[in-house]
């Protein structure tokens, strides 16, 4: 029993390596098409390391806690730092709604036989 005990304990302190979920969307992709089940996923653990999402919502945080804090010492009425944080949302909104923009210029046809 004491020995069932211990190894459970040991296995507690060993580091787990997050499961890595390829969306159905992307793998759905011709590109994607031909890499295994395990080659997605190390495109995706790669993807999500320059993933910069991470980064704007601790960003974010960041500038809403300091808001909070700016308040609670008084250099900031609620009223200031509510807009402030409607502000910061919205750009967000509209920030994360842009869409990469098209392509204006048609293609030649020369270029695509090339």
């Amino acid at each position: 029993m004491g020995e069932k005990r211990k190894r459970q304990q040991k296995l507690q302190n060993v580091p787990r390596i997050s499961f890595i979920q390829v969306p159905p969307s992307a793998s759905d992709t011709s590109l994607l098409k031909a890499l295994t089940r395990g080659q997605q996923r190390y495109f995706y653990s790669i993807m999500r390391i320059y993933d910069s999402r991470p980064q704007w919502e601790a960003l974010q945080t960041r500038y809403v806690h300091s808001l909070q804090r700016q308040q609670l010492l008084g250099y900031l009425t609620q009223q200031e730092a509510l807009a402030c944080a409607a502000v910061l949302r919205n750009s967000t909104k509209k920030a994360s709604a842009k869409k990469p923009p098209q392509r204006t210029m048609p293609r030649r046809a020369s270029a695509m036989t090339r």
